[in-house]
């Protein structure tokens, strides 16, 4: 299994797809003029998301990021603003997890590319994985 980490830094963005009800793929490349060595499609995938953003200035005002995925933490401006007009609280999220109904955090997922800045509200990190076509 690819992690986020494995994705050479900045990404172009490809799409994004809102899967069912609650979970959301986005879908990157690299580019190799940015210094990566191919131009890999890889998949970042919640299957449950509270919230996301995105916006159109890749670049955030706290500073220009480094990495593809950025865990932001449970104490942000965007998940205050997620959780002032959702269902948000951690028991809640645990039921939309399905069982065992476990209530965790609600995180801040950043993910940026060249095209976008995406931000995420989610309980855990995104599954990482290379597209089969890309190989």
């Amino acid at each position: 299994m690819k992690q986020a980490s494995d994705i050479t830094f900045p990404p172009a963005l490809v799409s994004i797809e809102v899967l069912g009800d609650r979970g959301l793929c986005l879908v990157v490349e690299e580019l190799p003029g940015f210094g990566a060595p191919t131009d890999d499609r890889y998949e970042l995938v919640w299957e449950v998301v509270v919230g996301f953003l995105v916006r159109g200035d890749p670049f955030p005002s706290s500073g220009p990021s480094r990495v593809t995925l950025s865990d932001l933490g449970t104490a942000t401006a965007f998940l205050d603003m997620v959780r002032s007009d959702s269902h948000a609280e951690p028991d809640y999220i645990a039921a939309m997890h399905g069982v065992p109904r476990v209530a965790t955090k609600l995180r801040h997922w950043q993910v940026t590319t060249t095209d976008a800045l995406i931000d995420v509200a989610a309980t855990y990190g995104p599954t990482a994985r290379l597209l089969p076509q890309f190989r």
